[in-house]
C-alpha cells in the first residue's frame, strides 16, 4: 500500500485555464486536479521545468455564466507528454493573501463546506415550501457562488 505524501488533499476538478508564460505565450489549458499547494494542467504545448505562469481558472457557474478569472501565480515542476497533449504539474508560487483567499473559497466549495449561492434555498424549498412561497433571492445572494 503506497502513502499520499501530498501536503494538501488534492481535488479532481476539469476546470478552464487560460495560461501565460513567462515569455508571453498563451495557453489554452484545463485543470487535471487542485490543492492548496498546487494544480495538474493538460494543455497542447510543452512547458519547461521552472517555467513562470500565469494561471486564470474560468469557474463556470451556471449553464450560460462564468467568474472572474480566478488568477494563480505556478512554476512548472514537470510536464510529460500524454497522448497528443501534455500534463503539466505546477506548484503556486508567491500568492498574494486575496489569490489565497479565493482559491481558499473554491477548495472550500470542492470540498462541499460551502455552498454556490441558492443551492440551500433549493434544498430548504424542496423540503418545506413550495416554488411559489420561495423567498426571493437578494442581489447579493445572486451574485456570490460561494455565499455561506
Amino acid at each position: 500500500m503506497t502513502q499520499e505524501l501530498r501536503r494538501h488533499p488534492r481535488f479532481s476538478v476539469d476546470v478552464q485555464a487560460n495560461v501565460r508564460t513567462g515569455d508571453g505565450r498563451k495557453l489554452p489549458a484545463r485543470t487535471r486536479d487542485l490543492s492548496r499547494s498546487g494544480m495538474c494542467l493538460i494543455t497542447t504545448n510543452a512547458l519547461a521545468q521552472r517555467d513562470e505562469l500565469l494561471i486564470d481558472l474560468i469557474l463556470l457557474l451556471g449553464p450560460t455564466s462564468t467568474s472572474e478569472p480566478l488568477p494563480l501565480r505556478a512554476r512548472v515542476v514537470w510536464c510529460t507528454p500524454i497522448s497528443q497533449a501534455f500534463q503539466v504539474g505546477a506548484m503556486f508560487d508567491k500568492l498574494s493573501k486575496t489569490e489565497q483567499s479565493f482559491l481558499d473559497m473554491f477548495l472550500r466549495y470542492l470540498d462541499g463546506s460551502i455552498l454556490p449561492a441558492g443551492a440551500e434555498l433549493e434544498t430548504l424549498g424542496a423540503s418545506s415550501q413550495s416554488e411559489s412561497e420561495q423567498p426571493e433571492p437578494t442581489p447579493e445572494m445572486k451574485d456570490d457562488p460561494f455565499r455561506r
